[in-house]
């Protein structure tokens, strides 16, 4: 089969993160890229092949291009989105999704109606790993949930210059790293009943964030942040009354161990989680899928309007958002 052709929207640190993951095997190609700043994209296009452009309707438009992979800044992922499905191109669009949940479902909507491809590219749910913990939890092996603990908590946001402190940029800590133990406890046990936070501000976002989600008879604890590892960095742990789920690096396609009373389970690590998304994007993009069945649309839409409500619970605003018009 011949290798996927991609329009990169974005030429950043995570683009090459994903370049360096998917381009060594032979199964996606980068046929054209664009950059707010030029340059970027001409050496990004250097680097791993493809045409730069100056547009993003230009780099989308490439005949070449099969799909969109958009992973620009979390203030503009609305606006850049819009402009690829205008040219019904399928579109697999960086985490988080956007800023709010209507505008999760305009797109979709937009999607819907254009009859193109769209999917939040959480690629935790694209891979084995998370599925598993999912059913083995669904399947009842735990027995009665007791409660769970889901961190991610790793100091990346150094210096005033960091997009992970500009409120402009919709930075801080939930819509970075918080939604991933977010979607986590959604995709496990569905909306909490309801949701106690709190969080500390550092330039106008938050940058760590306590979170308690709450359910019939037990507790999801979610813990963020983006300036230090808080004594427990990344960690996943469900208990219930026949024994317990844990895992590192959980949000990363890494295995987890089950300890139940039928003994103990291995969940098969994925060694390249970011490939397997990009691979199960492409395939259900070349199959003529409009939804993706690994992200569905209703997911994305349900964990914004969770993170709508973390926002307004800890006063968190974002400077575009305070502009009057």
């Amino acid at each position: 089969m011949k290798p996927f052709n991609w329009a990169f929207i974005g030429a950043g640190g995570i683009a090459h993160s994903v370049a360096k993951r998917i381009f060594d095997s032979g199964r996606h190609r980068l046929a054209a890229v664009y950059n707010r700043t030029f340059s970027k994209a001409e050496r990004f296009a250097a680097k791993y092949g493809g045409r730069a452009y100056g547009t993003i309707e230009e780099a989308v438009a490439d005949d070449s291009v099969d799909g969109v992979y958009i992973n620009v800044t979390n203030n503009v992922h609305f606006d850049c989105c819009k402009k690829a499905l205008a040219l019904k191109k399928p579109v697999l669009m960086e985490k988080p999704f956007t800023t709010d949940a209507e505008q999760a479902r305009e797109l979709f909507a937009t999607a819907k109606e254009n009859g193109v491809y769209l999917a939040e590219a959480m690629w935790t749910w694209f891979s084995d790993p998370a599925a598993n913990v999912e059913k083995a939890v669904s399947d009842g092996a735990l027995g009665k949930i007791n409660g769970a603990l889901i961190t991610l908590c790793l100091p990346i946001a150094f210096g005033k210059n960091s997009r992970l402190l500009k409120s402009s940029l919709a930075g801080g800590a939930l819509l970075d790293v918080g939604v991933y133990p977010v979607t986590y406890a959604y995709r496990l046990f569905g909306k909490p009943e309801s949701i106690e936070c709190s969080a500390k501000f550092k330039c106008g976002v938050d940058v760590s964030d306590d979170i308690i989600f709450k359910y019939d008879g037990f507790d999801v604890e979610i813990k963020a942040s983006v300036r230090s590892l808080r004594g427990v960095g990344e960690r996943l742990k469900i208990t219930g009354d026949n024994g317990y789920i844990k895992s590192g690096n959980y949000h990363s396609g890494a295995g987890a161990k089950a300890v139940t009373e039928s003994g103990k389970t291995e969940i098969e690590s994925d060694k390249n989680a970011m490939l397997t998304q990009f691979d199960r994007a492409a395939e259900e993009m070349r199959s003529g899928r409009k939804e993706s069945s690994f992200v569905p649309p209703q997911s994305t839409i349900d964990v914004m309007e969770i993170l709508d409500e973390i926002r307004r619970k800890i006063g968190l605003k974002f400077s575009f958002e305070n502009q009057t018009t």
